[in-house]
């Protein structure tokens, strides 16, 4: 494949979807009828990008719900992967890593070399030491947590902070701006909820058009399609809307694949009429 952004680029424009389908699959979720299965999750896996594989720029996939497994899940981590990606789609991985130097490279190595995401998310709270492995990798791209969907996090991302010669301004500024300044090599984007529109909107302008977002919280978190398209969308490319749980359980019966395929198409349908509509303008 091309490298990363390429890659969802020439997706986007093909099938005219921003969607990015979480595979963060639980095992205690997997429909019944596959729990005959040798490898139940990896084949609720197989199945979901069989079902989505036109619909879909790419795929995430969460690496808590793999991990947890001990060394079956990582194997079937490592194939998820490699199923995605004989079908030419790339793959993020979340993983949410952020250490030291010397430990982040061997972060670095473990996504994009043994596990070979295309992809990743990281933590900036070390500063720009825990992105720079990470950004060596130029065929890759590492999406670094910006403003989060979950309802804590204000406890430190809407922090204000004072910098020299400047007023106030909250901590997820700050950390936008990081991204934007650390992106020498182009492969860095920005981790934004989609329930916060407004504040989504505020991070673009300081991101630039350029710098990709990827977007959690749509569905089952609450967040707006139309509403965090219209905040955060700057161009092909520029913003990936992440779905998970809306897609993945939208039926735990026989018809789970066909519940899947239709919830997905929902949201795709939705994205072709904004497109439309920026045509339009």
């Amino acid at each position: 494949m091309e490298n990363f952004q390429q890659e969802v680029l020439k997706r986007v424009q093909q099938h005219e979807s921003v969607l990015c389908v979480g595979l963060d699959t639980v095992t205690d979720k997997i429909p019944s009828v596959l729990l005959g299965e040798s490898n139940p999750q990896l084949a609720f896996n197989r199945m979901m990008i069989d079902t989505t594989q036109d619909l879909v720029c790419c795929y995430k996939i969460n690496a808590a719900f793999y991990f947890v497994r001990g060394a079956d899940g990582l194997t079937t981590l490592i194939e998820t992967i490699d199923y995605a990606h004989a079908r030419q789609i790339p793959v993020i991985l979340d993983a949410k890593w952020g250490d030291i130097g010397h430990t982040a490279k061997f972060y670095a190595r473990a996504a994009f070399e043994t596990l070979k995401a295309d992809a990743v998310t990281l933590n900036p709270y070390m500063g720009e030491d825990a992105i720079a492995p990470f950004r060596s990798y130029s065929s890759n791209c590492s999406f670094v947590l910006c403003f989060t969907s979950n309802k804590s996090r204000n406890d430190l991302e809407t922090l204000p902070i004072t910098q020299m010669d400047r007023p106030s301004t909250p901590l997820y500024h700050v950390v936008a701006e990081k991204i934007r300044d650390w992106n020498h090599a182009g492969n860095l984007g920005a981790v934004v909820g989609a329930t916060a529109p407004e504040e989504l909107a505020s991070i673009r302008e300081l991101l630039g058009p350029s710098i990709p977002i990827l977007c959690p919280g749509i569905g089952a978190q609450g967040g707006d399609l139309e509403e965090v398209l219209w905040a955060g969308y700057s161009g092909p490319g520029s913003i990936l809307i992440n779905i998970s749980r809306a897609i993945l359980n939208a039926s735990d019966g026989p018809d789970f694949a066909e519940s899947a395929r239709r919830e997905a198409e929902m949201f795709v349908d939705q994205m072709k009429a904004f497109f439309l509509q920026i045509k339009e303008e």
